[in-house]
């Protein structure tokens, strides 16, 4: 396992590299963008150089980015209100959402990364197959548009609302909707399938789910793992992510889960509260411990 985090770009994408370093990472995930707002970040040409120099020197791979979470690739495509009616602000998310994608596909492969990691998205306002049709087309748009190697994987959500992703036939779908077979892959997060009522934290479970994702997905199409502990219930349809081991996953948990063979090749992005912060040494630590436990148990 290459285990990694969710690292800070602020002050220039390259110190994301040092932040990784600094957390003993071997992969890592950034934002290129600010993830609460449209406009897009003017990353500087020796910034990205300096983005690459330093992750080649690390050993820091694989490197992914997380998509901005405005985007909703399930939205309709028409204008909509975004401020106070009397303004008349209107935006199309949609179209925004895949010029964004699209962005995102481009700094992506100037700063060498594998991925960009999706929220797929959501369809209020119309039917699921309705929306996922859109989502395909989106996804299919913006990697049209930026030929290369830098893939969308596709995350499985909380199942929260009118969200798509919260079943693996769901994602199956909106990767057949997307075509591009080599460049559509999936992340699964350990707190997003414990929400939604995946048992991973059981006995046999993580066996179970992974068994049931490769009949639908294909287990070679798993890119990325995304480990959360989570705060709320299993089935719990809410999104919220707590330190390993301090969840109701547990310890347990995440030996069964770590130790799994079919995980063992996959980049491990931590996404944890650490102490307010986010992912710290203690939780890296607790991981690699975790980690060789499960693999002896398994032995």
């Amino acid at each position: 396992m290459r285990f990694g985090a969710h690292v800070s770009s602020s002050g220039g994408i390259s110190n994301a590299i040092d932040r990784g370093q600094a957390l003993g990472c071997d992969s890592i995930q950034v934002f290129t963008h600010n993830p609460r707002t449209w406009k897009p970040i003017n990353h500087k040409p020796e910034e990205i150089a300096a983005f690459r120099e330093k992750a080649a020197a690390a050993g820091i791979r694989p490197m992914v980015s997380h998509g901005l979470y405005l985007m909703n690739l399930g939205a309709l495509d028409k204008e909509v209100p975004t401020g106070p009616p009397a303004k008349g602000v209107t935006r199309n998310i949609y179209r925004a959402s895949v010029e964004s994608l699209t962005q995102h596909l481009q700094i992506g492969e100037e700063l060498g990364l594998d991925g960009v990691v999706l929220h797929v998205g959501s369809s209020k306002g119309s039917t699921t197959d309705e929306a996922i049709a859109r989502i395909g087309a989106g996804i299919a748009e913006a990697l049209d548009a930026v030929p290369g190697t830098c893939s969308i994987y596709l995350e499985n959500t909380a199942g929260a609302g009118d969200t798509i992703g919260r079943t693996f036939e769901q994602l199956r779908a909106v990767a057949d909707a997307a075509g591009h077979p080599d460049r559509v892959g999936f992340c699964l997060d350990t707190q997003h399938m414990f929400a939604s009522g995946f048992p991973i934290h059981e006995e046999g479970g993580i066996d179970t789910v992974l068994a049931s994702f490769d009949d639908i997905v294909g287990l070679d199409k798993l890119k990325c793992l995304h480990l959360n502990d989570s705060k709320t219930e299993l089935g719990s349809n809410r999104d919220r992510h707590e330190n390993i081991g301090d969840g109701l996953i547990g310890d347990d948990g995440f030996r069964r889960i770590l130790g799994h063979p079919a995980l063992q090749d996959l980049p491990v992005i931590l996404e944890v509260p650490g102490s307010g912060d986010g992912p710290d040494e203690a939780n890296m630590a607790h991981v690699r411990l975790l980690h060789a436990e499960g693999l002896a148990l398994r032995k």
